[in-house]
């Protein structure tokens, strides 16, 4: 059976190709990051080294930052997939909003290597402020999709209980609180306001609450295993 909260009206779209295209774009972003480590010996790596694995324990940082930013996409991407449950469809300016969350997403990982490679130098506070400035921003861009879509459940499935929605709304929110929060920290206490950035995305990769719909307009079975 058809869903009623799929259907679509003028410039709206159902979310297949949205998904699809966004769900490249992650991949992508994570696929790049190993590129980003240059191998001991290759023509852009470490030369001249004594020993292979003190050379590649040098890179230490490389290592460090490929964990960090994989760790912060992946995060997101948990849950761009989550909401594929919340979603029920996409017009032009939540295709607009998400191309700024999909940027905020590439971008990402140039704040979490400026601080990785100052970690422990003199930069380390500049370093740390424009990491939890990244994390801040990419919150919000991901706030801005979540509130464009919640006046009179405008691209939502409507089948969602009213509770449920408040209650992501604040988890969601508060998140983007912390990390807009984590930002002055991090000029006050550098170590202090980026722990507090990664732990809150940290956060985010684990399972979110099941969907909650309103009694008796649950998804059929099928419709929720063919996601």
């Amino acid at each position: 059976m058809a869903r009623s909260s799929a259907q679509t009206h003028g410039a709206q779209r159902g979310l297949g190709r949205f998904e699809g295209f966004s769900d490249a774009v992650f991949a992508i972003a994570l696929t790049l990051l190993i590129v980003e480590i240059k191998a001991p010996g290759s023509p852009e790596g470490p030369q001249g080294y004594d020993s292979l694995v003190s050379a590649m324990a040098g890179q230490w940082r490389e290592h460090l930052a490929l964990l960090l930013c994989y760790g912060v996409i992946g995060a997101y991407w948990l849950q761009h997939h989550y909401t594929g449950r919340i979603y029920a469809r996409s017009d032009h300016w939540f295709s607009a909003l998400n191309l700024l969350f999909l940027l905020a997403i590439v971008v990402v990982p140039y704040p979490i290597r400026v601080w990785c490679f100052h970690l422990g130098t003199p930069f380390e506070p500049v370093a740390s402020v424009t990491l939890t400035a990244g994390l801040a921003l990419t919150a919000c861009t991901w706030m801005a999709k979540w509130f464009y879509g919640m006046p009179g459940r405008r691209i939502m499935d409507e089948r969602l209980a009213p509770g449920f929605l408040r209650q992501m709304t604040r988890r969601y929110g508060l998140a983007a609180l912390i990390q807009i929060a984590a930002v002055p920290l991090s000029v006050i206490q550098p170590q202090a306001g980026v722990a507090l950035a990664l732990l809150c995305v940290a956060y985010f990769l684990l399972p979110q609450p099941k969907p909650r719909y309103n009694p008796g307009e649950e998804p059929d079975p099928g419709e929720v295993t063919g996601e």
